[in-house]
């Protein structure tokens, strides 16, 4: 299999921001549609956004190892949580305005397992750099004309 194509080299930080990003394409609109479709918490259609959802803070932590690969776990599992912040206060916001009933409790730990998910896309990604190579490097070369050795 052939090397992964290089990305440019972004700092840890400005990874966590791109990762949220990335978390949050995916996220927030099945978010946003389990907020307003989904009608109960046994409902299959809930299950399938969770997952959704899911998979968007696993690509936001995937993301940040991409991008900086000298980024540590802590910054992939910020993005996923950072993206769940998003997300949820949209949430929160609507629940205020409509007067439903808000758990308080319930939202640290959904953000701890949306930062540990996005944790475990940074491992994936940590894998996929260590095996395939191409994690940064500086856009446009290859690795033969670079001079790194493989």
């Amino acid at each position: 299999m052939q090397p992964l194509r290089p990305l440019p080299t972004v700092s840890p930080i400005g990874a966590v921001w791109r990762g949220a990003v990335t978390a949050l394409v995916v996220a927030l609109p099945a978010g946003i549609v389990n907020q307003f479709v989904a009608d109960g918490a046994s409902s299959p259609v809930t299950l399938l956004l969770w997952v959704v959802i899911m998979f968007g803070a696993a690509a936001g932590g995937y993301a940040v190892i991409r991008l900086c690969p000298d980024a540590g776990l802590p910054h992939a599992a910020a993005a996923g949580a950072a993206a769940y912040v998003v997300v949820q206060g949209i949430g929160v916001l609507r629940r205020l305005t409509t007067g439903e009933q808000i758990s308080w409790i319930a939202y640290p730990f959904l953000m701890l397992l949306m930062a540990t998910v996005a944790m475990l896309g940074g491992v994936y990604a940590r894998r996929i750099v260590a095996r395939y190579g191409g994690g940064g490097g500086g856009g446009d070369g290859d690795a033969e004309s670079s001079g790194e050795d493989r």
